[in-house]
Formats: C-alpha cells, sequence, structure tokens
C-alpha cells in the first residue's frame, strides 16, 4: 500500500482553515411558522368517517353516523391543540428573539430582556377566550369586525423608533389576529359538517320509531341523502 494512503478514499482532513457553520441562537433554531396546513394531518381511519349506506340496517346506519359526529369532534379538538402550538411556538420565538438582541446590544438594564412570560401567557390565552356575549365579530355591521379589511403587514407601518420589547408584541399580536381567524375559520367549517350528520342522524331515529308504529300511525320522513 502506498504511503500517501494515510486516510480513507473521500475523507478529508480537518484543518484550522474549514469553514465552520455559524452557530445559530436559539430563536433561530426555532422554524418560523410559514403555513398551518400541517395542523390539519391529524390520522383518520376509513371506517370512522364512511358514510352509511342505505344498504346498511336503520341501526348500522344509526351506529355510522354517532362514529361520524364523534371523529368530527374528536379531529375538530385535535386541529385546534395543533393550532395552538404552533402559534405558541412562533410567539414563543419573537419572544426569545426580542430578549437575545436586548442582550445582543446591551438594554437589559433597561428593562427585562423581551417580553415577560406572563405578557405572553395572557395573550396566548386570549386566542381561546370566547368573543365578549352580544359581539359577533361576523358580523358585517359589527364595526369590530375586521373580517373585510386587507390584509396589512405590521412591519410598513411599524415606528422606526420602536423598541425591541414592542416590535415582540406587536408581533404577537399579529400572530394571535391570525391564529384566531384560523381557527375560528376551521371550527366554523366543522361545526357546519357536525350539523349536516346530526340532522342525518335524527331523521334516522324518527325513521326508526315510525318503523315501529301501526302503518295508520306513521308519518312520512323525508329521505335524504347519506352523504
Amino acid at each position: 500500500m502506498s504511503s500517501h494512503s494515510n486516510h480513507r478514499a473521500g475523507a478529508h482532513p480537518t484543518g484550522g482553515g474549514q469553514h465552520q457553520p455559524p452557530t445559530l441562537r436559539p430563536s433561530q433554531q426555532i422554524p418560523p411558522l410559514v403555513n398551518v396546513a400541517p395542523s390539519l394531518f391529524v390520522p383518520l381511519r376509513k371506517e370512522d368517517i364512511e358514510p352509511p349506506s342505505e344498504d346498511d340496517q336503520p341501526s348500522q346506519r344509526i351506529a355510522r353516523l354517532k362514529r361520524i359526529i364523534e371523529t368530527i369532534d374528536y379531529h375538530t379538538a385535535a386541529v385546534k391543540e395543533n393550532f395552538m402550538w404552533m402559534f405558541e411556538r412562533e410567539m414563543h420565538r419573537y419572544s426569545l428573539d426580542a430578549a437575545e438582541r436586548e442582550e445582543e446590544f446591551g438594554l437589559r438594564d433597561l428593562h427585562p430582556p423581551g417580553p415577560a412570560e406572563a405578557e405572553i401567557d395572557a395573550v396566548f390565552q386570549s386566542m381561546e377566550r370566547p368573543a365578549p356575549g352580544g359581539f359577533d365579530y361576523n358580523d358585517f355591521n359589527n364595526p369590530f369586525n375586521i373580517k373585510d379589511l386587507p390584509d396589512v403587514n405590521p412591519q410598513e407601518y411599524m415606528p422606526h423608533n420602536v423598541s425591541l420589547r414592542e416590535k415582540a408584541m406587536m408581533d404577537i399580536l399579529t400572530v394571535v389576529e391570525s391564529g384566531k381567524r384560523e381557527i375560528d375559520g376551521y371550527e366554523n367549517h366543522m361545526s357546519g359538517l357536525r350539523s349536516h350528520h346530526l340532522e342525518l342522524l335524527e331523521r334516522e331515529h324518527e325513521r326508526l320509531r315510525q318503523a315501529a308504529l301501526r302503518p295508520e300511525e306513521r308519518t312520512r320522513v323525508q329521505d335524504a341523502p347519506m352523504g
């Protein structure tokens, strides 16, 4: 063997001039939130969502509809939990970044670094709090309705002299606003599906009740598609 073969083929010696990747700050190790679609990926079994068939017995159709409604409830809660985890992680990233920058620029003597944890918790809990009584944020006549306002990039309107803490809180509030819209939109969609299947279930129960009556006592139950 040649004396030149001091290392394996393909191996590279580690010299002092070898480029090393920069060390990431803790906030940079948290992936920025760019898409909430992964929140919707909750595993489901085919038999839990397969609609009943007209060939099924009444008891089978009722059992299928109950299972679908239970699956809707499970999926809605699981997706909301995923949403909350992703938004909480994003708020933590902003808070951590502010603390790191305050440390970097020597601003810790002016105030505690970054938004306080109590502030973050209070903002996060507001995402789950119901709207005040009498308010409907989907009502177009409600002055608090922001549904039809154009999307605004807060960075474009942020004052140049804003502090790191204020910027972090504005970023966090933006996360809360967008998060609340995502959660409300999904829950409203699933609520419509649940109401539809509850109506089908009530009709199946009525059919079963009618089947136990004498022909002259029965009333017509309006047919509805099973899907």
